[in-house]
């Protein structure tokens, strides 16, 4: 199931925008990979799912893509329109507010493409991604590992150790590329390794520490949070680094 809408508009006050360095790299590694592999996106219907900020559909539109921008949060929606406004792509870009679900399918595009994203979470929700495209399809997901210590250190504090808690998390790349084998549609694959730092304020970080609790389904205890804030305190703010692996596949079903 994918979380509720508050999350992802709580997440949206600090979630990164599409010129943030860390997350442009990222982008740009993606974008480029896929331009070797001879797809274009000049011109191109691009439907981007769980489009957030806009990290991935404003670098598109830049492009000259025509791309529909579709999310769950009215707060992420509300940034990408305000980025994509001040860039002069507003015509570019068109957003939709819903979940995978509920989005409708009244065309099919060129491009499809979904990166990190619990929009897609399960072979239904990939089903449905599969014949939104006329033929290329981009999905971009977790590697062999995400190194979180703040929220590792929080889940351990809060939960017994034989304990399991929902995730909330999208399909990781490998799994994404079992079932387009299974589907005998054929794919390209490659994975890069990255890191980011997150910097707040204690209070900043105390509310995405109850964010990332709630997600889990984990109900947050406040002694606990700020105990565990206090470790990551650095000249006055809570540094969250993030160590993970990416995975990039691109498939054609045409």
């Amino acid at each position: 199931m994918e979380p509720a809408f508050n999350f992802w508009d709580n997440m949206a006050k600090r979630y990164p925008r599409f010129n943030d360095i860390t997350m442009s790299k990222d982008v740009n590694h993606i974008l480029n990979w896929c331009q070797n592999k001879n797809v274009s996106f000049e011109g191109a219907s691009i439907l981007d799912i769980g489009a957030g900020t806009g990290t991935i559909a404003i670098p598109l539109a830049q492009k000259g893509a025509q791309v529909t921008a579709m999310d769950i949060s009215e707060g992420m929606l509300a940034a990408l329109n305000e980025d994509a406004k001040e860039q002069g792509l507003s015509s570019k870009v068109s957003t939709h507010q819903s979940d995978w679900d509920s989005f409708p399918l009244n065309q099919k595009y060129d491009i499809v493409i979904a990166s990190m994203t619990p929009a897609i979470s399960d072979l239904q929700k990939i089903e449905k991604m599969l014949g939104a495209t006329k033929g290329i399809g981009i999905y971009v997901g977790w590697g062999k590992y995400r190194i979180n210590k703040l929220v590792e250190a929080l889940v351990k504090a809060h939960t017994k150790e034989e304990e399991d808690c929902a995730s909330g998390g999208c399909i990781k790349a490998n799994q994404f590329i079992e079932i387009l084998k299974e589907k005998n549609i054929p794919f390209e694959s490659d994975f890069f390794a990255t890191s980011w730092v997150d910097m707040y304020t204690f209070d900043e970080a105390k509310e995405y520490s109850y964010d990332q609790l709630k997600r889990k389904e984990i109900t947050p205890d406040e002694e606990i949070v700020e105990s565990i804030l206090v470790s990551f305190l650095k000249d006055d703010k809570v540094h969250v680094k993030t160590e993970a692996e990416k995975g990039m596949v691109l498939w054609n079903v045409a």
